[in-house]
């Protein structure tokens, strides 16, 4: 220590009255008892005991105390804002309730005022710097003023202290790198406006802003450290980075539920797309860091915002039309404009919820809530094909988002309606088991024909040849379109598998389960791209669970090829439920169903 410091602590008049809790810390104590508020702001142990506790020797038993402290700490702080989110969360969106009945209301509600794309405000309502947002409330109690809260953040300021601007860095590395990690098959053609997109949500939404840095933050983090200690600090670093800027995206969130709330024209759709934007992207980011189960009340209130939006299905293309901006792109163009930003907007996020709620009804073994929207927004039958030019406003290709025909989204969001059909009969008494083979055997049947399809009769397949005339990266295909037959073929295999253990019960050794996972395995083991990897977490996770002993240490190099990043997203959770199930093995019976593996870690896992 240097004799300054020692000088100045010294000169310190230290109190022997504090709790041993804050001791450890080295922190000031409020010396009230029996817990001093120190630590009851803090919500840890407070141990304040009037004998000193053995573990105070100065030496490893405190070192070892501090850490457990700091630990818990960490866990509270992680615990409070997770509960601060869920009270404004459930405040924010007690007015878009699922289960409102007055469908007439809402209707009412909906598309009363001229919409504009989150780029296509005008200028000069918008702020002029990152703390220009209103207020949710003025001070009378009377409702905010009609005006938009997200205002531009790329206007620069002056910083006087000089401190390093990183936010634009890390919103590089989102947009170069985080983005296509997560959506590794998302490739809009340039004609029909890229992604570009995404860069004006980001620019005009500032709570998607601050968690698509705190998604790039912990995305760099994981990079940076590659599992070496020696990183560690600068770990730490980004870790409290991506803490602030996630509590400066749920202010932001937190801003826009207000608005929709206060406004005194009732429900206005744009607003609601931009709110469904920042939920939707926080879910990502919690899915993303493993926060356990709070993706199930952003699916929640998504969804809510969603049907809102849309009430009715037949309303697609009317509601995608009327988000048309002459802004951009513009007029000029003529009939082979680009989508504006939040025509691109809801055909991403549209996509993206159907896909999160056909998966999470697995883990919920519930059918898919959003059901009857299927035919109408991704139709099994409907024939697309890929191309440079924009496609025109109507039914989506979930294809195109995320690398996956409609009809095989919609088989297994089928499988799961029928695991929720036969739930519901055992529980009424009333289960017939010829009829739970009989829809079973409909639902198999389409699945071996997809099988049988992409195996044996490339001639059906969607065109894998690269369709873009200019000498650039074919945004259309992707680099690596001839893996696409093998990534479905995985998703269909997974599905067979899920659908005979809802017909027949948990029976691994069973020839049929034994065969589709046998495949399954052998390809998964085969594909060269990580990526895809990452995006394979719900079936890897299916067809593990189910694979026999010797098989294992083949699922653990499968998520090893990820390195550092398999603990980014849904992998690690998926190989963490895969060696539970492996371990109970004995204790499994055939009363076993993929929902309880998906349940086994003690919450619900989301394997987007």
């Amino acid at each position: 220590m240097s004799l300054f410091r020692q000088l100045m602590s010294n000169s310190k008049t230290r109190s022997s009255g504090g709790c041993w809790t804050c001791r450890v810390r080295r922190k000031k104590c409020a010396e009230n008892r029996p817990e001093c508020d120190t630590c009851k702001a803090l919500e840890i142990t407070c141990y304040f005991q009037d004998e000193k506790p053995d573990w105070m020797d100065g030496g490893p038993k405190q070192r070892a105390m501090a850490d457990k402290i700091k630990a818990e700490v960490k866990k509270q702080a992680s615990q409070r804002r997770d509960r601060k989110y869920l009270e404004m969360l459930e405040a924010g969106t007690k007015m878009v309730s699922i289960s409102d009945k007055d469908d007439s209301s809402a209707n009412g509600r909906l598309g009363k005022d001229p919409m504009s794309g989150a780029s296509d405000t005008d200028p000069s309502l918008r702020g002029h710097g990152t703390g220009s947002s209103p207020e949710s409330s003025n001070t009378n109690g009377t409702s905010p003023p009609e005006a938009p809260w997200h205002s531009q953040v790329f206007v620069r300021q002056e910083d006087n202290d000089n401190a390093p601007d990183t936010d634009l860095h890390f919103l590089m590395i989102y947009l170069d790198y985080v983005f296509p990690y997560l959506f590794p098959h998302y490739r809009p053609p340039v004609l029909a406006g890229g992604r570009g997109w995404i860069l004006d949500v980001l620019q005009s939404n500032r709570s998607v802003y601050h968690t698509a840095v705190s998604l790039a933050s912990s995305f760099f983090a994981i990079v940076l450290a590659n599992g070496e200690k020696e990183h560690e600090q600068c770990t730490m670093r980004m870790v409290h980075r991506l803490e602030s800027q996630l509590e400066l995206g749920l202010k932001e969130l937190s801003k826009e539920m207000c608005y929709i709330n206060a406004s005194r024209t009732g429900f206005d759709k744009q607003k609601g797309l931009i709110v469904m934007q920042s939920i939707i992207q926080m879910l990502f980011f919690e899915v993303a860091t493993s926060k356990k189960e709070n993706w199930r009340m952003h699916l929640d209130a998504a969804i809510a915002l969603f049907v809102q939006i849309l009430p009715k299905a037949d309303d697609w293309r009317v509601t995608l039309h009327g988000l048309y901006s002459p802004k951009w792109p513009p007029p000029e163009i003529g009939m082979r404009r680009p989508w504006s930003t939040n025509q691109a907007a809801l055909r991403f996020f549209t996509a993206t919820l159907l896909y999160i709620d056909v998966l999470s009804s697995v883990t919920l073994a519930s059918a898919p809530r959003l059901h009857q929207y299927h035919d109408v927004i991704i139709p099994a039958c409907e024939e697309f094909h890929r191309s440079i030019e924009p496609v025109p406003a109507g039914p989506l290709s979930m294809n195109e988002f995320f690398g996956l025909p409609n009809w095989i989204i919609q088989l297994l969001g089928n499988v799961a309606a029928l695991e929720s059909w036969k739930r519901v009969q055992k529980q009424m008494g009333s289960l017939s088991a010829n009829e739970l083979v009989s829809r079973g055997k409909v639902l198999s049947d389409g699945i071996k024909t997809g099988v049988d399809i992409l195996e044996n009769h490339p001639e059906l397949r969607s065109p894998t040849q690269g369709v873009f005339p200019l000498l650039v990266a074919d945004p259309v295909t992707g680099s690596h379109a001839e893996e696409q037959p093998r990534f479905q073929m995985i998703w269909l295999l997974a599905t067979l598998s899920y659908l005979n253990v809802v017909v027949s019960g948990w029976q691994p050794s069973s020839p049929e389960i034994r065969w589709s996972v046998s495949k399954a395995t052998v390809l998964l083991s085969s594909l060269p791209k990580g990526t895809w990897l990452r995006a394979l977490a719900w079936p890897m996770c299916v067809c593990g669970c189910l694979s026999p002993p010797e098989d294992e240490d083949k699922y653990r190099q499968i998520a090893q090829r990820l390195g550092a990043l398999q603990i980014f997203g849904t992998v690690k959770e998926a190989m963490e439920v895969m060696e539970k199930v492996w371990f109970m093995r004995g204790q499994i019976d055939e009363s076993w169903d993929v929902a309880r593996c998906m349940n086994i870690l003690g919450h619900g896992i989301l394997l987007i």
